[in-house]
């Protein structure tokens, strides 16, 4: 088989991707795709289909209201509205700015993944180690300045995968990834083409090689850990909607997606049924010839309260108007309200007077992928500083990285602020009691502790 052979999983999945990554993006990639997602409405009468003048104003004048990507964005901004929690090691710290080798932070690493996977439900993230001698030590590693990074792939990069019982173990023997490169291009030239890196399980341990063109394009690399020794496993980690192992999870702004476009759809029916009915038409009959007519009307028709025709012995004049067809209308309203039951009414403002406590219970309800989501990339960014870990000979035992999963804002209020001081008046709650609790309520800046204001207040700090 070749290289670019796919999983069959990954080819189930990948048509749901990519419609809902072009329901994400808006408009602009929706409209591209023409009929895919807007289908000519007359296409058994019309030959030219999506070339003919029709189309081309039904087209144009559809609307498509991105709901889905306004709700992805309200999703990784509930999840980042806090900082993560982060707390590395001596000889690990450089990942929290440049976690993946070009430059990108830890932190956009994570928000960058929580897209992908609102979208897709699944993504990979590869420990890339640079290439050593036999025997390299922690101190050359150091010495040389060697740093392993995190390379993110998304859904669509992961073509093929293996799993394997090894020693007891379900371990992952195989992983193809598609990627893009430059070959023989100027400067200002953007034409890429597509090579594959393969990761293997063998005896030997595991190893990367590049293939171009259905061939091997260089030699097997086997990295090394700080001890010398090949690593018994393929450093990658998969990060899904639901879990973490191979299997392909489901995309969570699937269902808003499909919702969209068929919302995308009737928006195309009701602009082409408002400009068809919406323009009057006048209506004239008389006696007259045609020769009189133009006699009597040099000037053609016009109409307004200061024009006068004349129109014989006989005649009359209306204006027509279809009555507007609310069907249509009636059917997106269905589809907006759909959609809100699905997920989009973290961006829509319920109204009325419902109460902090019940907002509270049905935010944590309706975010309960979302934490799921945010718990698994939590503990596959922190696999991933562990095996970097490994590889730089660190310690990793107390390391933290942390999403936060209090989506709802818990505002602390003044009347809750004065029931905190009375009870540390009276001993019932610590200075840390309080610390956390305005901390969670945002009133503490999210990387400050307690040890930080006793110093900075001293004698004075209330919380001491």
């Amino acid at each position: 088989m070749p290289v670019e052979t796919t999983n069959p999983e990954y080819d189930l999945y990948s048509d749901v991707w990519v419609k809902t990554r072009d329901a994400v993006r808006g408009s602009v990639a929706v409209k591209d795709k023409k009929a895919q997602y807007l289908p000519v409405p007359d296409a058994e009468t019309n030959p030219r289909g999506i070339d003919s003048v029709r189309y081309k104003q039904y087209l144009n004048r559809s609307v498509f209201t991105n709901y889905t990507g306004r709700t992805k964005n309200a999703l990784v901004g509930a999840a980042f509205r806090k900082k993560p929690i982060i707390e590395l090691p001596d000889g690990l710290e450089y990942l929290i700015d440049d976690a993946t080798g070009d430059g990108l932070s830890l932190e956009q690493l994570a928000k960058d993944e929580l897209s992908n996977l609102l979208e897709t439900g699944r993504s990979m993230l590869l420990v890339d180690y640079p290439q050593t001698e036999e025997g390299l030590s922690a101190e050359d590693v150091s010495l040389l300045d060697l740093t392993a990074s995190i390379v993110p792939y998304t859904a669509e990069a992961v073509i093929n995968w293996k799993t394997d019982v090894v020693a007891g173990r379900s371990l992952l023997t195989l992983v193809v990834v598609k990627e893009p490169y430059l070959e023989n291009s100027d400067e200002f030239s953007h034409e890429s083409k597509t090579q594959y890196r393969v990761l293997r399980l063998d005896d030997q341990g595991y190893s990367q090689q590049l293939y171009r063109d259905d061939k091997p394009y260089t030699e097997m690399f086997y990295p090394k850990k700080s001890d010398g020794s090949t690593f018994d496993y393929i450093p990658v980690t998969f990060v899904g909607s639901q879990n973490n192992d191979p299997t392909v999870d489901d995309a969570p702004l699937s269902d808003i997606a499909d919702v969209n476009m068929a919302h995308y759809r009737n928006s195309a029916d009701y602009e082409e049924s408002c400009f068809i009915t919406g323009q009057p038409t006048l209506f004239i009959t008389h006696s007259l010839t045609q020769e009189q007519w133009s006699e009597y009307n040099p000037e053609g028709i016009k109409i307004g309260s200061r024009a006068g025709h004349v129109l014989g012995e006989t005649g009359s004049a209306n204006l027509l108007q279809a009555n507007p067809n609310n069907l249509v209308m009636e059917a997106m309203n269905a589809k907006e309200q759909q959609m809100v039951a699905i997920g989009a009414r973290i961006i829509t403002d319920r109204g009325g007077n419902e109460t902090a406590e019940g907002a509270r219970i049905r935010f944590a309800s309706e975010n309960s992928v979302l934490g799921d989501i945010v718990g698994n990339l939590s503990a596959a960014i922190k696999s991933c500083i562990y095996w970097i870990g490994e590889f730089m000979g660190v310690d990793t035992d107390d390391c933290v990285f942390i999403i936060n999963r209090e989506f709802y804002d818990k505002s602390v209020d003044p009347q809750m602020i004065m029931s905190l001081v009375t009870l540390l008046d009276r001993q019932l709650v610590g200075g840390q009691d309080i610390f956390d609790r305005l901390k969670a309520g945002g009133l503490v800046d999210a990387d400050r502790n307690l040890e930080d204001i006793q110093e900075e207040f001293g004698e004075l700090n209330p919380l001491a």
